[in-house]
């Protein structure tokens, strides 16, 4: 007779009599009781952990179905978690912005992707920052909602800044919960797949464990999405070159479904600014998404992203193929909430929070209407 189980194999390898295997054998599955007991503890801990945090999370399948909800999505729809299994999603609302969300996602080349949602649930009007992560099997996929009501009415308020640091603190917070359960149950089920010789929980094991890496790696980006402005930081040297080539990775995958060409100007590489790296990175990243956006219906789609050197300060230019902006829109472009886009789309915090961030770099953010296309102007100090 054969046996999977090395410790079972080594039990029986012993010729122990009946009686000492039979102890032996009850002294094992003893072992492996506590350790399946130890999991299921870590996994009620995290289910509580998750049903706590304010933000919804639903698990969703490729045919437009739900298969699990947290209580803070439940609770905002008046519903219970188990009212949503097999339910098509949206349900809950006479829009289709999260069923069209989630389409996308399904659809996109992209694991993740990142909107801004907005619906009436409940007769309650609500926005939501929405991210959707693909599950490993690509059929099946994590949705989180941030419930951005009250953040998205303050237009122009002074404390606008604040309610931001204060957003991203909460979520230090629940990212730092979620980690330390995280840790525990991939341990937990690392040692008990050493031990287990049930092919059904060894399966069942892989797919926990699956479902934590991918939970970690959602987290994980979400701490760098939130990660705190980093004003307190001094200014450094950064290349040029080096800021515009990873923002260009970030794009790349809205560049080829878009079919946008991409112009670099070499020269860049030569050059250097005195930054916070990650901020000017998101700056350059939000101006090459809108461009992508601006220019997405055009048959000529191209972006010329180019450099100059202005003695103390440098210049970056960022041009795309479209035919300018109408003065009207100018006028508004840079206030905090004001958007072109469709909505449910765009929140109009882009270039609202861009002009800041280069404002507080002793920089600007402006357009030069004597370009042949619309081109963003980018000036930093070296």
């Amino acid at each position: 007779m054969k046996f999977n189980n090395p410790e079972i194999k080594r039990l029986v390898e012993q010729n122990l009599s009946p009686a000492d295997l039979a102890r032996a054998m009850d002294e094992l599955l003893t072992r492996e009781r506590e350790s399946v007991a130890h999991m299921k503890n870590d996994y009620e801990r995290l289910k509580v952990i998750i049903d706590l945090i304010p933000n919804t999370i639903s698990w969703v399948n490729s045919d437009m179905t739900y298969f699990g909800v947290n209580r803070a999505l439940a609770d905002t729809c008046n519903v219970t978690p188990d009212d949503f299994i097999g339910k098509t999603i949206g349900f809950y609302t006479k829009e289709r912005f999260f069923y069209e969300f989630v389409t996308e996602l399904f659809r996109s080349k992209s694991d993740t992707i990142y909107r801004e949602l907005e619906a009436r649930i409940s007769g309650v009007d609500h926005t939501y920052l929405v991210t959707g992560t693909k599950l490993e099997d690509k059929e099946k996929a994590v949705v989180i909602g941030v419930d951005i009501t009250e953040l998205s009415k303050l237009k122009d308020h002074v404390s606008f800044t604040q309610k931001l640091a204060n957003l991203g603190e909460m979520f230090a917070g629940i990212i730092h919960d979620i980690n330390n359960p995280l840790m525990m149950i991939e341990g937990n089920v690392r040692r008990a797949k050493k031990k287990i010789n049930d092919d059904e929980a060894l399966e069942l094991l892989t797919k926990v464990e699956m479902s934590s890496q991918k939970i970690s790696k959602i987290v994980q980006g979400i701490k760098v999405y939130i990660r705190q402005d980093g004003t307190a930081e001094p200014h450094v040297k950064e290349n040029l070159g080096k800021i515009v080539d990873d923002a260009l990775v970030i794009c790349e995958n809205k560049l080829k479904e878009n079919m946008v060409a991409v112009t670099f100007d070499p020269k860049i590489n030569q050059m250097e600014v005195s930054c916070h790296f990650t901020q000017i990175f998101q700056v350059f990243v939000n101006l090459i998404s809108n461009a992508i956006d601006a220019i997405s219906h055009l048959q000529e789609k191209s972006i010329e992203i180019t450099a100059r050197d202005l003695g103390e300060r440098i210049q970056v230019r960022f041009m795309d193929s479209g035919n300018g902006i109408p003065k009207e829109i100018q006028e508004k472009m840079f206030n905090a909430f004001f958007t072109t886009k469709d909505r449910g789309v765009g929140s109009g915090l882009g270039l609202s929070l861009c002009r800041k961030i280069l404002e507080a770099h002793g920089g600007s953010l402006t357009i030069d209407n004597s370009a042949p296309h619309t081109t963003f102007v980018v000036e930093l100090k070296k």
